[in-house]
């Protein structure tokens, strides 16, 4: 919070700090009393919901206390952990300029994770680009001018992940490229399964793109499955001499088993995707005030 005091001093803007509180059973008034006096922060607010969410829904909770806010010209989204550094939101504001309307996301430069996590990421990046036809090369820490907040807030991908709910919004992208800084204390709480799971919350934003192109190649499986069952029956019919006595009906039922779960995969995953689109969609904007608990105002001028 220093930081952001710090460079609040340096900025033509006023600057005001809503930190998301996700249902932590551990915060405590002890923490609040331990913040150093702040001199150029306009506001500090701590939003308290009554139970954890995720990260990506507390976001969505917090866009949408931002965008409500009379107030408020621009919303930027960071992790309060210091791996988003103060330091680079002077950067995205100058790549903003003077535009009314902008949304400007931190590509990340180098990063302070093991090789496992850079391999399962970059494995991650690669899978929502060939099931979306989607670059992703960003996470959470965006700015976004109110207006675009305010359209991001309709959206229920909003509600899953940020990063391909802006995708999906096709509000124009202006990039910056930020290294990720160190964490101020503690270890970061992301492994291998948060990042599985993260993934594929992405891609589910994209979830009817995602069936067309996994139907596409089911189909051109389902093809080649039944061309070659063709060609080891001619063979066995036309050219037996060449043919070990029992091998055909094995690799025919090979195949057969295949195109048999080719065909149960694709049509259960087409009939849960067709399920979900008659399921009621939660819409942060008129759904998050349930979930907060209380708003405590920690400073204010």
């Amino acid at each position: 919070m220093r930081d952001m005091d710090l460079l609040a001093a340096d900025l033509p803007i006023t600057v005001s700090v809503s930190a998301i509180n996700d249902g932590s059973i551990t915060f405590s008034d002890a923490d609040i009393n331990g913040i150093a006096p702040l001199e150029h922060l306009a506001q500090i607010e701590i939003i308290h919901l009554y139970s954890n969410l995720g990260h990506q829904r507390a976001i969505a909770i917090g866009l949408c206390v931002a965008v409500e806010d009379d107030d408020c010209d621009s919303i930027l989204v960071m992790d309060a952990d210091g791996e988003d550094s103060p330091l680079a939101i002077k950067e995205m504001l100058q790549s903003a300029g003077q535009s009314e309307n902008f949304c400007v996301v931190a590509r990340r430069g180098r990063r302070q994770e093991n090789l496992t996590f850079k391999l399962s990421y970059l494995l991650y990046k690669t899978l929502f680009r060939l099931l979306t036809g989607h670059q992703i090369a960003f996470g959470n820490f965006c700015l976004i001018s109110r207006n675009n907040a305010r359209r991001l807030v309709t959206i229920p991908d909003l509600w899953r992940n940020l990063p391909a709910a802006i995708l999906r919004s096709r509000v124009p992208l202006k990039s910056v490229l930020i290294d990720r800084a160190q964490r101020y204390a503690g270890k970061s709480k992301m492994d291998l399964t948060s990042l599985i799971l993260h993934g594929l919350s992405g891609i589910s934003v994209y979830a009817e793109t995602a069936m067309v192109r996994i139907l596409v190649f089911a189909l051109s499986l389902f093809a080649l499955c039944g061309l070659s069952i063709g060609f080891v029956l001619s063979l066995r019919l036309f050219f037996p001499r060449y043919a070990t006595p029992g091998w055909a009906t094995t690799v025919s039922f090979g195949l057969a088993i295949i195109l048999i779960q080719i065909l149960s995969f694709t049509l259960s995953f087409i009939l849960m995707l067709l399920n979900s689109r008659v399921q009621r969609l939660i819409v942060p904007i008129a759904d998050y005030k349930c979930y907060i608990e209380k708003r405590q105002v920690v400073l204010t001028k």
